[in-house]
């Protein structure tokens, strides 16, 4: 299934009613998202006047299509981290300042101990996403066709250089800022440009990476290096 904004408040209500007592905030913002590393997440902000964090927001994602018990244990996990938010701020700063995790595990001895309580009522929530969940997950239709055109409008350019190369992952609706790119930007370390070359290719996991635009992050090589790369990938190349 595919959760809803209204599927997420009403189950985060009665969850709150039966496992902490109705005391976690009911002005919390629930959001959808198509994130596909992180199934869920719980946000907070800091508030300086009282040094404390207040629970903002609730994310559930729909990147997957999961059996309903897989979308709930997602959501408990997050109701942890809103669990913590609320009654342990302290976890959360140091020196009058949100860390964020930064000197605190959030997923943690803490979050185990209260996913132990909660798992006491027949659920299995842990602090990571299961093999068993994970299986019984699959792509939704949506994030199908999101991977489809992103394989579809992948494009590796490479910029030869006369000491090496750098190359990176675009896709065609961003040459035209990529190109604005590569006339602002000083590439000390490749020396001077030669020429710049763009390669349609066949390698979903290179497909599926953020594609560059305004901003160039990608990778030095030298030639054959880069031939090595385009030649795993398949790559062919394009005019644009």
């Amino acid at each position: 299934m595919l959760v809803t904004k209204e599927w997420i408040s009403k189950n985060y209500a009665k969850f709150n009613k039966l496992y902490w007592n109705d005391q976690l905030p009911h002005n919390l913002k629930f959001k959808l998202s198509s994130a596909k590393k992180s199934w869920g997440f719980a946000a907070f902000k800091y508030d300086y006047p009282n040094n404390t964090i207040i629970p903002t927001e609730l994310t559930i994602s729909n990147y997957y299509d999961s059996p309903e018990e897989v979308k709930l244990h997602t959501l408990l996990h997050e109701m942890i981290h809103i669990a913590d938010y609320t009654f342990h701020p302290e976890h959360f700063i140091k020196n009058h300042r949100a860390v964020h995790g930064r000197h605190y595990d959030a997923h943690g001895w803490w979050f185990l101990k209260e996913a132990e309580r909660i798992n006491k009522f027949g659920w299995h929530v842990s602090n990571i996403v299961t093999n068993e969940e994970i299986k019984a997950s699959r792509l939704s239709v949506r994030s199908q066709r999101s991977e489809s055109t992103k394989k579809a409008n992948a494009i590796i350019c490479v910029i030869y250089g006369t000491n090496c190369n750098f190359y990176f992952k675009t896709d065609v609706n961003k040459i035209e800022n990529v190109k604005n790119a590569i006339n602002r930007y000083t590439f000390i370390k490749i020396g001077d440009i030669k020429k710049v070359k763009y390669y349609k290719f066949d390698n979903k996991s290179m497909a599926m990476r953020r594609s560059c635009s305004n901003s160039l992050i990608g990778w030095f090589a030298t030639y054959q290096q880069t031939m090595n790369m385009l030649q795993k990938i398949k790559a062919t190349e394009v005019r644009f």
